[in-house]
């Protein structure tokens, strides 16, 4: 999956965030909510980053070993 279709596929879920966080009482379950679910997307980013720099690196690497 692209970056780009990762940000898609988030979209609206970050919106539905934004508003429950943005319309609701501070310390409310809804602002609770999406702060734990920010906190869960922010390390999904993270697990992507990381494969897609193990695929970049197997990619260059597999670049080298065939214009050898």
């Amino acid at each position: 999956m692209t970056i780009d279709a990762r940000c898609k596929e988030q979209r609206l879920v970050a919106d539905q965030l934004f508003m429950d966080f943005k319309c609701t009482a501070p310390g409310s379950k809804e602002q609770l909510r999406a702060l734990n679910m920010l906190s869960f997307l922010i390390g999904m980013w993270g697990d992507f980053l990381k494969s897609e720099e193990r695929r970049l690196k197997l990619a260059s690497t597999l670049k080298i070993t065939s214009a050898i």
